[in-house]
């Protein structure tokens, strides 16, 4: 009797136990998903913050999120363009490889690094970068990755590689400004005025406002003869954007 008595106890005892223990694992579940959210609500504030250029808060914001959630492969990536911003470039370099690690497809980061990974010239790592991008079918803007690549291949000097990626990047989605304006610049340095003009003539809209797309169109109708369309051209890029590096280059005397 008593044999039995101790026996219902302990197994009285033990379902406590592991009712206990049930309770603090969906315990332990519902705060990690709530630093998950706050990780990714402090990456968004990071993010806009980044965007606005008030890096110091968009660096505390980050920070933040990566303490909340270190294994989203979003938040990895964003403090990686972050640092890559502020010249840290041990530390954007180990949070792009980290995102990626996490997070294979995720072709935004893949295209980022290859973009950072051309920027340090290291051009074939950079063009692996791209290719996985690319790889992922599901991803929404593969014109970004061949654009980049394409002026990847510039840098390189290989002008056949990067003329395939532009024209890539407009099968993809045609009127693409970046593709259009980097098929300008390699008609321009192979001579070609008429096809530079070409090119440029075929970004529309608020698209052709971009600094670099100004500068090449004053010095594309400058070549041709056509000063009232050079004028325009550079008035539009004194007017709209005086503190870009191409204003001031031709303030400077530049071309």
């Amino acid at each position: 009797m008593n044999s039995g008595l101790r026996r219902l106890g302990f197994g009285m005892f033990a379902f406590v136990l592991l009712f206990a223990g049930g309770c603090a694992t969906q315990q332990t579940q519902v705060d990690q998903q709530r630093l998950h959210r706050a990780g990714m609500i402090n990456a968004q504030l990071g993010i806009d913050y980044m965007n606005s250029g008030n890096l110091q808060r968009a660096h505390d914001k980050l920070k933040l999120a990566l303490s909340q959630y270190p294994d989203s492969a979003t938040i990895r990536y964003a403090y990686a363009l972050l640092m890559q911003r502020l010249g840290e470039n041990a530390k954007a370099e180990e949070n792009f490889r980290r995102a990626i690690q996490i997070n294979p497809k995720e072709s935004d980061a893949h295209n980022n690094f290859g973009v950072f990974l051309c920027d340090q010239k290291r051009y074939q790592e950079a063009q692996k970068q791209f290719k996985a991008a690319l790889a992922n079918p599901l991803y929404s803007t593969p014109q970004f990755a061949y654009a980049n690549s394409g002026f990847c291949y510039i840098n390189q000097g290989d002008q056949k590689n990067a003329k395939a990626a532009f024209e890539h990047a407009l099968n993809v989605a045609p009127g693409f400004r970046s593709a259009l304006y980097g098929l300008a610049k390699l008609a321009v340095d192979q001579g070609d005025w008429q096809s530079a003009d070409k090119y440029l003539s075929n970004i529309k809209g608020q698209a052709y406002y971009w600094p670099p797309v100004l500068a090449l169109c004053m010095k594309v109708k400058q070549h041709q003869g056509d000063l009232v369309g050079a004028t325009q051209c550079a008035r539009d890029l004194y007017r709209m954007f005086p503190n870009s590096p191409e204003a001031k280059a031709l303030q400077n005397g530049g071309s």
